[in-house]
């Protein structure tokens, strides 16, 4: 069952849960607990089909760096900070996202927006729900007083918080940012309609009077001089055309067209 990430302490042994996340190519979200004492780690994973540890087991078993001969606490700490680290592709790629769809609130592809930006905004509410809990974790295990957690790896603990810090700042960013396109989207849309709106009345403001004059004509009374001129319908129109073009003049000269 998903659980919070947390630090959990059983006398002289730890229980650290954690959330990974990675790309595949959309997020996935999986839980990590991992258990280290004096002398041993051990990590239990969902999934075997990949994680973020590659490069911890890859210094491993070249003897790189300090982790073959560091204790168990620094081993826990290279591990903790693999999964932060593992959170800045995906928020690479949710910013990529983000600016794409900046640009796109611009075009006309105002319908197919929206979705993007709500699919956008959960994944990074998903992307939060997991560092957020996670600094708090780090900052924890930091601050437990266990022989356990050399003063050395203490300090490695604090960097590890400041990228989870990092981390956060950016979601954060990106969110107040989602935000603001979905704003600009909002208000584009807006503003469409409105010009939209604005042709439709013009047209028919300038329909008015012609259907106005139409309709005199239209009448059936006997008695109407006009129905036998020899140039009355040519007259009609001229003046139907008249009264649009000069509405058309009208309007252009005040900006409303």
């Amino acid at each position: 069952m998903p659980q919070r990430p947390k630090v959990e302490a059983y006398g002289e042994h730890y229980l650290l849960i954690l959330r990974m996340l990675r790309l595949a190519p959309e997020i996935e979200e999986e839980q990590v607990s991992l258990f280290f004492g004096a002398s041993y780690v051990i990590t239990v994973q969902e999934r075997a089909d990949g994680d973020v540890f590659e490069g911890v087991r890859e210094r491993i078993r070249k003897s790189r760096g300090r982790l073959r001969v560091a204790g168990a606490d620094h081993l826990t700490y290279a591990l903790l900070d693999a999964v932060v680290d593992g959170y800045f592709p995906v928020l690479e790629s949710l910013g990529e996202r983000l600016e794409q769809l900046e640009d796109e609130c611009v075009l006309e592809r105002g319908a197919l927006v929206l979705p993007k930006i709500q699919v956008l905004r959960r994944d990074l509410l998903t992307v939060r729900r997991a560092i957020w809990p996670m600094r708090e974790a780090v900052v924890a295990l930091g601050r437990e007083e266990s022989a356990l957690i050399t003063p050395e790896t203490r300090l490695f603990l604090r960097d590890c918080y400041d990228h989870a810090l990092e981390a956060l700042e950016i979601v954060e960013t990106d969110r107040e940012t989602a935000s603001s396109v979905m704003e600009i989207h909002l208000a584009t849309q807006n503003q469409r309609l409105n010009e939209v709106m604005k042709v439709l009345t013009v047209i028919a403001t300038i329909f008015i009077p012609l259907t106005f004059i139409a309709s005199i004509y239209g009448m059936n009374f006997e008695h109407m001089p006009e129905l036998r001129w020899r140039h009355g319908y040519a007259a009609t129109l001229g003046l139907m055309g008249a009264v649009a073009a000069g509405l058309i003049y009208y309007f252009k000269r005040r900006g409303w067209w």
